[in-house]
């Protein structure tokens, strides 16, 4: 038995890891794993990254620029 997913459950936006914002597929973000454990990837958006607002790893607790 198929189970029929909604477009919700099947694909799930890129968000900052440091605003929370969405990021759109145009805009010059960044993802790359966590540089301390390198278990969770880490996703920031372009005026994040411009302004070195600082982020968490969820797992390790590594907070980066």
């Amino acid at each position: 038995m198929a189970v029929k997913l909604s477009i919700r459950e099947e694909v799930e936006p890129p968000v900052c890891s440091s605003c929370g914002k969405i990021i759109h597929p145009k805009e010059k973000g960044v993802e790359f794993y966590c540089p301390n454990c390198g278990e969770v990837l880490i996703r920031r958006d372009y005026m994040c990254r411009k302004q070195g607002v600082e982020y968490v790893c969820p797992n390790c607790g590594f907070k980066g620029p």
